[in-house]
């Protein structure tokens, strides 16, 4: 009787996870909280250690300029998703295919993704740019996080944090769990805008709101288009690997590659610039995919009686507080910016 009762769970709770085929709309506010609020978990306890280390006898200066520092600074985020998303994942029981990350593209939506990349990077730049320059003229302190790039060995170890991890785990986080799940209750539309939101909101500052929410837009679109988070990945990865590759050229052979902004030619190179941009991405989606969604209806719902109502209406009061913790978060972080610095 117990084996029998032992098998019966055994095959109830394989059933229960193989129904699991999708993300909860309605647990999606949570989650972004969770995933908002993971990397300063992870901050603070480095902060911690750096603190144990400090009062150990290692000068405090020597610590925040040391490489090592600045390298586990730097994975604090990426680890941080990746523990969200499996433990999600597996508390939730949600099957890893949610997060629909299908390798197979096929050699033309790689292209694609080549192309968007260098439209993105080289159509955008200057107007970054522009708004960093704006932003430190009014004072805001433009924080950076870098690695030495003075040969081939730290090159690789940029790419490697700044570009192979970040693709994967923030793309797992906020296309393949949050775009997923919202279109759910949302629909396209309003989901990739919310999901670009949350993604610029995560990056806790003014001056990282511009191009992660252009980026997380056409992140979200190149999802749903190909019908694969791996796309998504591959565009990020492409988009950090050569703002760090132009970086490294740039230190190595000692170009200055720096723009004053003090011309107005240069604004208008800036603006025009990005609407090319625009424009070649909407090119793209036009006649490459004919504006065609192929994440088809029947991949979020088992048929038509349980399919759900897409509308704004429908968000719980979860998503807004999400929303609103990010705002919060934002605020903070870029009044941070603006603060003076010690000398």
């Amino acid at each position: 009787m117990v084996y029998t009762f032992y098998m019966t769970k055994q095959k109830s709770d394989i059933q229960t996870f193989q129904k699991n085929k999708f993300y909860n709309f309605q647990d999606m506010g949570i989650f972004y909280i969770i995933s908002l609020l993971a990397p300063y978990v992870i901050s603070l306890l480095l902060i911690l250690i750096c603190q144990m280390v400090v009062s150990s006898g290692v000068p405090k200066e020597q610590l925040n300029e040391s490489v090592v520092y600045t390298i586990f600074s730097t994975l604090c985020s990426p680890v941080a998703f990746a523990i969200v998303f499996f433990a999600f994942n597996k508390v939730k029981k949600v099957s890893f295919s949610a997060a629909k990350v299908n390798f197979k593209i096929g050699v033309a939506n790689t292209a694609i993704c080549f192309a968007v990349s260098l439209i993105c990077v080289f159509g955008m730049q200057y107007l970054v740019g522009g708004v960093d320059y704006l932003l430190e003229q009014g004072g805001y302190d433009l924080q950076a996080i870098a690695l030495p790039m003075d040969h081939a060995g730290w090159l690789v170890l940029g790419l490697i944090l700044m570009a192979v991890l970040p693709a994967i785990f923030e793309e797992l986080i906020f296309r393949g769990v949050l775009l997923n799940g919202l279109r759910r209750g949302l629909g396209d539309i309003t989901a990739l805008f919310i999901s670009a939101l949350m993604f610029a909101l995560m990056h806790g500052s003014i001056q990282q709101l511009l191009y992660p929410f252009a980026l997380g837009l056409v992140l979200g679109w190149l999802a749903m288009r190909t019908g694969s988070t791996f796309t998504s990945m591959l565009v990020h990865f492409l988009n950090n690997a050569i703002v760090i590759i132009v970086n490294y050229f740039s230190v190595r052979h000692g170009l200055d590659m720096s723009i004053s902004y003090t011309s107005a030619w240069v604004w208008v190179l800036a603006v025009a610039l990005a609407v090319v941009a625009g424009v070649l991405i909407y090119i793209i989606e036009r006649f490459y995919f004919k504006g065609k969604n192929q994440i088809e209806e029947q991949d979020f719902c088992e048929n038509n009686e349980n399919r759900p109502q897409k509308s704004i209406k429908n968000a719980p009061i979860s998503l807004w507080v999400a929303i609103g913790v990010g705002v919060i978060v934002f605020i903070i972080g870029t009044a941070i910016g603006f603060m003076p610095q010690p000398a």
